[in-house]
């Protein structure tokens, strides 16, 4: 294991990300395949969304080979045919982010071979043109296309960053990677993880669970049930408050299954505990996830009793899975159904998270800034929002920021100058009417240095009153285009309170209310095994009976357009309708990159767009039809019978 450095790894201007080989036929199952080569893909998408939010180059290198390559057996070389051009072992991993990279084909000539991505390409003139001195590399092979990349970019005078989580060796011989590690850093290179290149949240320990989740584990592993379970997560219903839920969260639950594994000091706990024998912690090092998962695009609208997200994994995984898919999927939805509910009130205003200082904890002001964004908010003030989801992020001032000090006008001019290109001064300290006029008076000094006062904030108070006094004495003193932002203990119903009385104000602070569903504070979320072993199960409890079966919802709409009513059905019936969940993972990696967070938000709209005019209230609107099909009633009574 290499120690990452304590030097600046943060990625800057004249850095970029190298990705080398990430294809195919290295990956298991591929031709030539890199022992474990799929763990990099997770590490190496953290890397990329990392690289893209600071706007940061990224370069993939692969081979490219003719179909009678050298380095092929059959023409006497020491490998067997693979990354041949064009063929699907030639293509990058299906789950690697690849958005925005530059693609260098190497080994393209049948008569030489490349191990290094700068070999015979134009990577060199690539990255000088671009201003490049510092390269962060990570991938496939370690102890040859990687080494020899690196000992090339060391050689043309780059600055290598070594990505140790994201790199793994063919060993051809033992200990050739440890080598190869070896003479990387000897050479100057310098190590680093995801952890201290990234702004993102570190990965969930797996230990992260309830107890009752490894005792099963532990019951599980001695009777030996490891066949495959289906486990489905759903809402029972609906709060009072809400006419529909909007889906947030899947790229979290995704990220959590694809870096499932317990550390070496997880297992340490789970042995010095004293719970758990030590033979079952041991089996428990290669615990990965290999399933399948299904599941709601984020961004759509859901309603009670609907399969969100579709687990089918050998029983161990899919049930230790339940407590983290619960926590994630929970909190996201929660605040994406209630920030769309905003969107709808409002559509044509600015709306800005506000909520990271009154929501549960740390994760879950990041959740809010990033599902709130999903349904359609312009951003948010959490500043790790935006490193880590490439969310806009804003913000003004504070109340202490005036009253430090002497007097208003002193605060607004040194704040405008501070930021002459996002002057937005907060009003409401003393008294909001006459701070206004102090800003219209300061605004005429402020315009002969070129300064303008793009905005002012209203915090307190009556503020559609105090909103139209303010848009009159702007308006007065000339400036028009200045905009009124309002916060404050402010969700859906106030919005619509002052949609109506035609406040003049251009953007809403939303904090509190948002952060913890205020008034749907939480939903009634399971996760239930629907089958086992190829059999359906069901669950009789009474109020908390499921539907057995793997199952699929169909929608139907109507000719506008609109949601007309929703089909629940097993998987391998065929309905008329649009199918909603959709395959994301298939033994345990990634069908497809991560699904960039704009494309959600468009999603997100197009989906509001689909709501009967009936389900955009505020009010308590009729249910809308679901249905059961029904293969899936006569399944559970044929199961009720043969329980009974």
């Amino acid at each position: 294991m290499i120690t990452a450095g304590t030097d600046d790894c943060i990625p800057g201007p004249g850095d970029a990300l190298l990705i080398v080989d990430v294809q195919n036929d290295f990956l298991p199952g591929g031709s030539l395949a890199v022992p474990k080569g799929d763990d990099v893909v997770p590490a190496l998408n953290g890397y990329s969304s990392a690289f893209r939010s600071r706007h940061l180059p990224i370069f993939a290198s692969r081979d490219w080979h003719p179909a009678h390559h050298c380095s092929f057996a059959k023409q006497g070389g020491p490998w067997p045919p693979h990354c041949v051009a064009e063929t699907p072992g030639a293509q990058f991993a299906a789950g690697l982010d690849l958005t925005g990279a530059v693609i260098i084909s190497k080994a393209t000539a049948p008569e030489t071979d490349a191990y290094s991505a700068f070999e015979s390409t134009d990577l060199d003139s690539r990255l000088k043109q671009a201003g490049i001195k510092r390269l962060f590399v990570g991938g496939l092979a370690t102890d040859y296309c990687v080494l020899n990349s690196v000992r090339d970019a060391i050689r043309l005078n780059y600055q290598v960053i070594l990505l140790e989580d994201a790199i793994r060796a063919v060993n051809v011989h033992p200990e050739d990677g440890a080598k190869a590690i070896h003479e990387m850093l000897e050479l100057g290179s310098r190590p680093a993880t995801l952890e201290s290149v990234s702004l993102a949240p570190p990965a969930t320990p797996s230990i992260l669970t309830d107890l009752y989740q490894l005792t099963m584990l532990k019951a599980y592993h001695d009777r030996g049930m490891n066949r495959t379970a289906v486990f489905e997560f759903y809402i029972r219903n609906l709060p009072p408050q809400r006419n529909f839920l909007m889906a947030a969260g899947l790229e979290q639950v995704l990220q959590y299954l694809e870096n499932l594994r317990f550390t070496p000091q997880e297992r340490d706990w789970m042995k010095s505990s004293g719970r758990f024998p030590a033979d079952f912690v041991d089996a428990l090092e290669d615990f990965r996830f290999t399933g399948e998962v299904h599941a709601l695009p984020e961004g759509t609208i859901f309603f009670g009793n609907e399969p969100v997200l579709r687990i089918a994994a050998p029983l161990p995984q899919a049930q230790l899975a339940e407590t983290r898919v619960i926590n994630i999927l929970q909190m996201q939805i929660m605040a994406a159904s209630k920030a769309a509910r905003m969107v709808l009130t409002a559509p044509d205003k600015i709306l800005l998270d506000f909520g990271l200082r009154r929501a549960h904890g740390a994760e879950a002001g990041l959740f809010v800034a990033r599902a709130s964004y999903i349904a359609g908010f312009t951003g948010s003030a959490t500043v790790p929002a935006e490193p880590c989801y490439g969310i806009p992020v804003f913000g003004t001032m504070a109340h202490s920021y005036i009253q430090a000090h002497e007097d208003e006008t002193t605060a607004f001019r040194d704040f405008a100058h501070s930021w002459p290109d996002n002057t937005i001064l907060l009003l409401d300290t003393y008294d909001t009417e006459q701070a206004a006029h102090k800003v219209v008076a300061l605004a005429r000094e402020l315009q002969k240095e070129g300064i303008s006062i793009k905005g002012v904030r209203l915090d307190s108070g009556d503020v559609d009153q105090h909103s139209k006094k303010v848009r009159t004495i702007l308006d007065q003193g000339g400036l028009q285009n200045t905009l009124i932002f309002a916060s404050g203990n402010l969700d859906e119903y106030a919005l619509a309170q002052l949609m109506a009385k035609q406040a003049p104000i251009d953007g809403f602070g939303i904090g509190t209310r948002l952060a913890v569903s205020e008034d749907a504070p939480t939903l009634e979320c399971v996760y239930k095994i629907q089958e086992y072993d190829g059999q359906p199960r069901r669950k009789r409890s009474e109020g908390k009976s499921t539907w057995p079966g793997r199952k699929q919802i169909y929608r139907t709409f109507d000719t506008h357009g609109k949601m007309q009513e929703d089909y629940i059905a097993l998987e391998d019936e065929s309905l008329t309708g649009e199918s909603l969940l959709k395959p994301c993972m298939r033994n345990g990696k990634r069908l497809s990159p991560p699904v960039p967070l704009e494309q959600c938000r468009k999603h997100a709209v197009r989906q509001l767009d689909q709501l009967p005019d009936k389900l955009r209230s505020l009010q308590a609107a009729p249910p809308y039809p679901i249905h059961i099909s029904q293969k899936i009633r006569d399944l559970a009574n044929r199961l009720d019978r043969d329980s009974a």
